[in-house]
């Protein structure tokens, strides 16, 4: 593996804490985009009701800035997030990970805009990996997780090519990064699981029929 690798530039763009709002410009025009990729790849399905689960996302988000400080080699925030949860038992799974030691950090938690599609998506990790550049999102699960289903990967797939849409064609790309796979880290209380790996066309096409089906909802309902 080379001495080091080139971190992609930060675009003129964020994800906007207090609505989690992609916003190009912020310090300019402030321009809102109209939708997310997971709200593209999770349009028309039922919304999740995390009123049963109201640990969880406040959870995945905290769980989220530990894997960026490892990432990029920071110190880890506190184990018990803002909301006051318990995170130790997954930082404590992520965190004796080998892969930190033989990853180098592309881009984390790397947000992009396309300002002509009105949609904004932040990936998690691009790295580069035994010679393999690495799509990584990450999902936190409970110790009642088993294993992903057929519609979950349906998902992580169509997800992963929103970000590799971005990625290469997204505002201020400067011509992207070329990705050999794209995966999926699960990390729950008592396991770190890697699903097998995604080949990038596959998931492109499952980006790109997600895509149409909301492009055709909102065409059909402009108001």
């Amino acid at each position: 593996m080379s001495d080091t690798v080139m971190r992609l530039h930060q675009r003129n763009c964020i994800l906007r804490d207090a609505d989690h709002r992609y916003t190009w410009d912020p310090e300019g025009i402030a321009e809102e985009m109209a939708i997310s990729v997971t709200g593209v790849t999770s349009f028309g399905k039922p919304p999740v009701d995390y009123s049963k689960w109201p640990e969880a996302a406040p959870r995945g988000t905290h769980v989220h800035r530990a894997m960026e400080g490892l990432a990029n080699g920071d110190p880890l925030p506190d184990h018990v997030s803002p909301e006051g949860i318990d995170c130790s038992d997954w930082y404590g799974q992520i965190g004796r990970m080998s892969f930190w030691e033989q990853s180098q950090t592309i881009a984390c938690e790397y947000t992009m805009v396309h300002r002509r599609k009105s949609l904004g998506g932040q990936l998690d990790l691009l790295c580069l990996y035994k010679d393999r550049v690495i799509l990584c999102d990450l999902k936190t699960k409970s110790t009642s997780w088993s294993g992903p289903s057929k519609d979950d990967i349906a998902s992580y797939k169509a997800q992963a090519g929103g970000y590799l849409y971005l990625l290469s064609d997204g505002d201020d790309a400067h011509g992207g990064c070329l990705v050999d796979e794209c995966m999926t880290l699960i990390v729950t209380p008592n396991t770190v699981k890697w699903l097998p790996p995604y080949d990038p066309d596959d998931c492109y096409e499952a980006w790109e029929t997600c895509w149409d089906k909301y492009s055709a909802s909102a065409a059909l309902n402009p108001f």
